[in-house]
């Protein structure tokens, strides 16, 4: 598998309040996906995925190559 690049930032909009903005850019095995999207910091779903994320981070984090 090739990676280029695989990066997730999640970010507050600079311009509107209230709104959080996901980008998601992939660049691996292939693949090539740019994505952006924008969510209210009520919106659960959103939440969540910041939840999962956070959660994906610290075991990514915590893996050893062996």
């Amino acid at each position: 598998m090739e990676v280029n690049e695989l990066k997730l930032e999640i970010r507050k909009h600079h311009v509107t309040p209230g709104v959080n903005v996901l980008d998601l850019v992939i660049d691996a095995d292939g693949e090539k996906i740019k994505v952006q999207t924008q969510h209210k910091d009520t919106d659960r779903a959103f939440q969540q995925f910041v939840k999962d994320a956070i959660a994906l981070g610290k075991r990514l984090s915590e893996a050893r190559i062996e």
